[in-house]
């Protein structure tokens, strides 16, 4: 299987869940005895988080060998190198982030699924009223400014509710559908509609 970070997280600069999120595909490929070439073509930057989240979960689960004969890294240019060589030389903040989330008892992937959407909820919010209602579904006005408000120490007290922030905007209707529809065609009717049936 091939990969292509910039395609598979659809971000400039690919944050920590999308390393999460490429490190779940990885362990499906190896379930599936398939080997794993990721991508780095045409990233011009990324988060140590990114490189931390994807790499260090897996050498812990399958040992640094087993990757070497299953994963191969392409087209990384060489100051992304030397980014995640900083990353995995910087792993205190790393381990203490899992340490406290440990200790709080919240879902790990809860945390950083709660977290990345109110960062980018609140971004949103504070720029456009209108991607804030297309975007993220959010009508009311109040909300809106209540989003836009919310401080870092705030998006941290809410991510650890063990409770997801978002819900679908779709029906299971419209899961059951969805091959019927092209990708181009879905994202319309995402955009132009607050719930879909």
């Amino acid at each position: 299987m091939h990969i292509i970070v910039v395609t598979a997280t659809s971000s400039q600069i690919p944050q920590p869940i999308h390393g999460k999120n490429l490190s779940r595909l990885t362990r499906e490929c190896f379930a599936n005895q398939q080997s794993l070439t990721i991508d780095f073509k045409d990233v011009k930057s990324i988060t140590l988080g990114f490189f931390q989240e994807l790499f260090l979960p897996l050498v812990a689960e399958f040992g640094s060998d087993y990757l070497k004969s299953k994963l191969k890294i392409v087209n990384m240019a060489g100051h992304i190198d030397n980014m995640m060589q900083s990353a995995f030389k910087n792993l205190e903040v790393y381990f203490d982030k899992l340490t406290a989330i440990d200790q709080l008892g919240c879902d790990e992937e809860i945390y950083a699924m709660n977290q990345a959407w109110l960062i980018k909820a609140r971004e949103i919010a504070r720029e456009n009223p209108v991607m804030t209602e297309l975007i993220l579904g959010i009508t009311d006005e109040a909300m809106r400014l209540a989003v836009g408000r919310l401080s870092l120490e705030d998006i941290d007290f809410i991510a650890r509710s063990n409770w997801l922030c978002f819900t679908p905007r779709f029906s299971s209707q419209f899961i059951q559908n969805i091959n019927r529809e092209s990708p181009s065609m879905v994202e319309s009717m995402l955009g132009l509609s607050g719930n879909i049936d």
